[in-house]
């Protein structure tokens, strides 16, 4: 449980710069990338074999790519949280918090264009919405 609490700590820093500035504290992120080797190393995440290690990347590199295919429309920043995140959780939890982040934030920008309250070009961050997911994938 301590695991998932320092995870949700780190990722609610991130929300909240994501939040206020536009920018994911990629200090933060990295501490956070080292502390899940670390604990990987020790064992404190389960046995996990580094082809399983190698796969909770996964969602991250994914992200990193789309970074790259729209020109930043998707930071970086998001991608290196997914990375720490899948390191903490593992492939499968990841892309569930992904999952229901993007949701989230899907229904949110949908009754925000409806009530024409947004633009189609309004940058929304997505910290915000990943942290939601952890809260909601934890509770399960």
């Amino acid at each position: 449980m301590w695991i998932e609490i320092l995870l949700f700590l780190l990722l609610a820093v991130c929300a909240l710069f994501d939040g206020i500035r536009k920018e994911i504290p990629l200090a933060v992120v990295w501490i956070g990338i080292m502390a899940a080797l670390l604990l990987q190393i020790r064992g404190d995440l389960g046995e996990n074999t580094w082809q399983a290690v190698l796969a909770s990347t996964l969602p991250g590199a994914a992200f990193w790519g789309l970074s790259l295919l729209t020109r930043e429309k998707v930071g970086y920043g998001d991608g290196w949280m997914l990375l720490m995140t899948g390191l903490f959780t593992g492939l499968g939890r990841c892309f569930m918090i992904l999952l229901v982040g993007l949701m989230l934030e899907s229904a949110l920008i949908l009754v925000l264009l409806a009530a024409r309250k947004i633009t189609t070009d309004k940058a929304v961050p997505f910290a915000p919405f990943l942290l939601l997911g952890m809260g909601v994938v934890v509770w399960l």
